[in-house]
């Protein structure tokens, strides 16, 4: 007599990961019981079958239905429940089949994850995410939901999740536990998510608001139906440029923003030709600077001048060989072509390989600016090897380690190793070594303390002048918050634009209960100014 533990899997709780360890120790071969009736303990699918086993098992006499109501298997047992269980898997496959024509089995046989947990989707579904999203670590279910045991297709799609990383699923996917909890609550309170920055900055220049630090967001904004002309233009100009938005929500190339997760770390796989059912995204730690300059390409245009590409919008420049530049953005502003940062032209280093973690996802503190959330700086990478060889301790602490004091991460987590006396940035998609130069004699010179290493060493920076914005009441446009249009129109257009000898200013913190972030020693320090 061997006892079967699946009333244990019961209190496993609705995580997939856990429930499906528990049910891989559970599991007795030779017990029918055991897969269909809790594997899925909360599946509709085997519902049918549950009255007639009770009858079944109260069929017995005591001494015989007492082993089977709990899970007691004997050999003699195991003939005559093959027999119920077979002859009700068939009935069940006829009345399906007579009730609903367009539903068809899709399935002959069971299909279940290295760890045992059962998932009939693939036995349909070829795809092949990233190893560790991997079809048969995961399976379709954890990310995707659905009815995992469901033989036909329609019952089996019901309730899936398209895209498992929006935020407003994502509890149910990416956040489970056993999976990234952490992260997804610390990204749904970044800026990326949130805004706030954005809007409040609005808000204050527009005169609507005396705190420029103004705790502000797009939930907040949707909730509390904030109608203000500085709101209104952020809602049909700014309005898609934040991890919230649902991506494919709009046309063109708005579909590709949003998507909460998936803004960043899904890509497209680097094939030409997948078969048909094998294509799927990747989710990857080394996030292309391409995810980054879908938004990070207006105002300062840091993207675009990232990669040497200096753009207007059809005003007037930039001329090449006297007439409108050739080159075009996917949102049909002009472009031309200019030196790139040394970072990207010699180095090939991605956004990510730079900005940590902690800089775009968030510490989980609800910050009024950008500056507030980095923590990455030219000197920071460029110093002596003292300093260097803190970076390289931080990045040896295991992940799991470093997260749990992430808020009190005394420097930054970059992916710096050491070797031989030197130190180097490891670059995140092919792990190449970069040589991490110290600051050459003139940087370090006391007259050079308070120039930033910006100044300097920018060789060109897009400015704007004679920024003007334009309201036409009678028209409607897109409100990208809302998803439909909305009496009134903006317009935006400058003078003109330039990108050589950049303005220098000095940053002072005039009020000292002003909040703007200024970093150790930036009082007073010489910097690029950047209209725009």
């Amino acid at each position: 007599m061997v006892e079967c533990n699946l009333a244990k899997v019961e209190v496993a709780g609705s995580n997939p990961v856990s429930r499906s360890k528990a049910i891989q120790g559970s599991l007795h071969p030779g017990c029918l019981f055991c897969l269909p009736m809790t594997t899925y303990p909360d599946s509709k699918t085997m519902l049918p079958f549950r009255p007639f086993l009770n009858i079944y098992l109260n069929t017995f006499p005591d001494n015989v239905s007492g082993y089977a109501k709990n899970f007691k298997c004997k050999s003699f047992f195991f003939i005559s429940t093959v027999l119920i269980i077979s002859v009700l898997l068939f009935a069940s496959k006829d009345v399906t089949a007579a009730s609903d024509h367009s539903t068809r089995a899709v399935t002959s046989h069971v299909t279940s994850t290295v760890s045992g947990q059962v998932d009939m989707c693939l036995s349909c579904h070829k795809e092949k995410p990233d190893r560790a999203h991997g079809r048969d670590v995961l399976g379709c279910f954890v990310c995707h939901r659905g009815n995992p045991i469901a033989g036909t297709k329609d019952r089996a799609h019901r309730g899936m999740i398209k895209n498992p990383g929006e935020f407003s699923v994502v509890s149910q996917t990416c956040g489970v536990s056993g999976c990234h909890p952490d992260e997804v609550e610390r990204t749904r309170r970044s800026l990326m998510a949130t805004n706030r920055g954005v809007i409040s900055t609005l808000r204050y220049y527009w005169g609507e608001t005396s705190d420029r630090n103004e705790n502000i967001t797009i939930d907040i904004i949707k909730r509390e139906h904030i109608k203000t002309p500085a709101v209104d233009y952020y809602r049909k100009l700014c309005g898609t440029c934040h991890t919230g938005m649902e991506k494919g929500k709009f046309e063109g190339f708005l579909a590709e923003k949003g998507g909460g997760c998936t803004a960043c770390h899904a890509t497209k796989p680097k094939v030409k030709h997948a078969g048909k059912g094998i294509y799927h995204v990747r989710m990857v730690k080394a996030v292309p600077s391409e995810q980054c300059i879908r938004c990070h390409n207006r105002s300062g245009r840091i993207g675009l001048t990232y990669q040497g590409k200096y753009e207007s919008e059809g005003y007037g420049t930039p001329y090449d060989e006297g007439e409108l530049s050739g080159n075009l953005l996917q949102d049909g502003r002009f472009v031309q072509n200019l030196p790139p940062d040394v970072h990207y032209s010699k180095a090939n280093m991605a956004c990510a390989d730079c900005h940590t973690q902690k800089e775009i996802m968030g510490d989980g503190k609800n910050h009024a600016h950008l500056e507030e959330q980095l923590e990455v700086r030219c000197t920071t990478c460029h110093t002596d090897t003292t300093e260097l060889k803190k970076l390289s301790e931080i990045s040896q602490i295991p992940y799991s380690s470093w997260k749990r004091q992430i808020n009190n991460s005394p420097v930054p987590r970059l992916n710096i190793k050491g070797k031989n006396s030197r130190y180097f940035l490891k670059r995140l998609d092919d792990n190449k070594l970069l040589t991490l130069n110290p600051p050459s004699e003139q940087c370090v010179k006391p007259v050079h303390k308070r120039v930033s290493c910006i100044s300097c060493h920018s060789t060109w920076v897009p400015q704007c002048y004679g920024c003007h914005v334009q309201y036409d009441k009678r028209a409607r446009q897109l409100d990208k918050i809302a998803f439909k249009e909305t009496p009134g129109k903006w317009t935006e257009f400058k003078s003109f634009v330039r990108f050589n000898a950049p303005p220098l200013g000095i940053i002072e913190q005039q009020n000292p209960k002003d909040k703007v972030p200024l970093t150790e020693n930036s009082n007073g320090q010489v910097v690029i100014l950047v209209p725009g």
